[in-house]
């Protein structure tokens, strides 16, 4: 027993090379610093958009099924925490018809992890643990994302709805102004006719805009988990998100949670193959019984009672061949882990400059869309001066009212684009601290 124990610790100490080793990040050539942002809540200031985020955290099935994810995992790794425990059963038995025998006894057993199968399978399993919080942290930065997207749609197409209601009474008015004109042979029916076709080609596009509400509320609906209805909102003329652009400190992007949920990946994969190399070594058992029989002799009687003890070994023999396709799937998936952790590092990148991109291309065309919103309201206005005591043609009033309302729609697109654009930053960056 002894000299048995002895082979075992040497062959553990020449031969167990990566079996025991911890995972250690690896060093790739990939740029991981950014910038980082506060918790959802303190990016989504509007309240009404903070209670249907919480409304989908606590009801969206994805997140949900996150969640049990988690438990799943931590259901694993407290079975592979027990399997380094020794196992005990006991029995017991009568025979009451010919000798009138009882016996009571109890086996155990255990398995010693001298060459890290059981080890690697715990690492392995926390692995698995962390890689499913991450995950579940992913879930909840791209449902935060996308109910901030679909609420803000919900604000730009409110904003179209109202800018072509406007738009609808100020064509009443130019058709009732042209409709005078016409009784004083100053145009002709031609030109009302045209200003009442552009009125009716507006009037559809606001049925179009409001089926588009209905749709993007039922989305959100289902987004959110909870039954069709009408979604409470602010409007997007005081939509801000509360961003920080200046002074933000600088962070490792290493701690996004999808690229935290490949590393783990890795991380599992580099134990799947260190316990795929201990496979090709011996296991060591212990096992032990004690046990009573009556056989008539009082339970005080030594020779009632039966022990025993064994030691034995394992070796795999006619399994090397499995052992060793095992092994290189294993080292395939090791190193396909570490191309993905790599890829995703590389795509959290891409998508931070991306999102910066927009943020200020958005920036600037809200400045530029505005000087030209406003000089194309001032053109309207002489036009239409002109046209009441002139003999201005109409076409350069349609023309005029038209480029104008295409510049409102502008100007609230741009709008929506910045805050997509921090919508977007925000996903990129992680969710930030929650």
């Amino acid at each position: 027993m002894k000299r048995l124990t002895i082979l075992c610790f040497a062959a553990c100490a020449l031969l167990s090379c990566g079996i025991y080793g911890r995972y250690e990040r690896p060093q790739l050539d990939v740029q991981a610093d950014t910038l980082s942002l506060p918790s959802w809540r303190g990016v989504f200031a509007d309240a009404a958009l903070q209670a249907l985020i919480d409304t989908a955290l606590s009801r969206n099935t994805n997140r949900a099924v996150a969640l049990l994810r988690v438990e799943e995992a931590e259901a694993s790794l407290s079975a592979a925490r027990l399997a380094f425990l020794p196992s005990l059963s006991l029995t017991g038995g009568a025979n009451l018809y010919e000798t009138q025998n009882l016996s009571l006894g109890a086996r155990s057993s255990w398995e010693l992890d001298l060459f890290g199968k059981r080890l690697n399978a715990k690492r392995s399993a926390a692995a698995a643990l962390e890689g499913s919080k991450s995950y579940e942290r992913a879930v909840q930065t791209s449902l935060v994302a996308s109910v901030a997207t679909a609420y803000y749609t919900l604000l730009m197409l409110d904003a179209q709805l109202s800018i072509s209601e406007q738009t609808l009474l100020n064509w009443d008015k130019s058709i009732s102004v042209l409709e005078s004109l016409k009784m004083a042979g100053k145009t002709n029916d031609i030109a009302v006719l045209q200003a009442k076709a552009k009125k009716m080609n507006l009037e559809a596009s606001s049925v179009s805009i409001r089926g588009n509400i209905a749709k993007a509320e039922n989305a959100l609906c289902a987004l959110l988990g909870v039954p069709q209805r009408s979604i409470a909102r602010g409007n997007l003329e005081g939509a801000e998100l509360s961003f920080p652009w200046e002074g933000v400190a600088l962070s490792t992007m290493a701690a996004r949670p999808d690229v935290l949920q490949a590393e783990h990946a890795l991380e599992q994969a580099t134990y799947g193959t260190q316990g795929a190399r201990a496979a090709f070594y011996p296991d060591l058992s212990l096992s032990g019984s004690l046990g009573w029989t009556s056989g008539g002799a009082p339970v005080t009687d030594p020779s009632a009672w039966i022990a025993s003890a064994l030691a034995s070994l394992t070796a795999p023999v006619f399994s090397r061949w499995a052992n060793k396709a095992s092994l290189r799937i294993a080292k395939a998936r090791q190193e396909e882990a570490k191309l993905q952790y790599r890829q995703t590092l590389l795509d959290a990148g891409r998508e931070v400059n991306d999102a910066l991109a927009a943020c200020q291309t958005a920036k600037e065309r809200i400045e530029i869309d505005t000087r030209q919103q406003e000089a194309l309201q001032q053109a309207v206005e002489k036009i239409e001066l002109m046209m009441r005591y002139s003999h201005t043609n109409y076409l350069e009033v349609l023309t005029a009212q038209q480029s104008y309302l295409d510049a409102e729609l502008k100007v609230v697109d741009d709008r929506v684009a910045l805050i997509q654009g921090c919508i977007s930053l925000y996903r990129a960056l992680g969710g930030g601290a929650e």
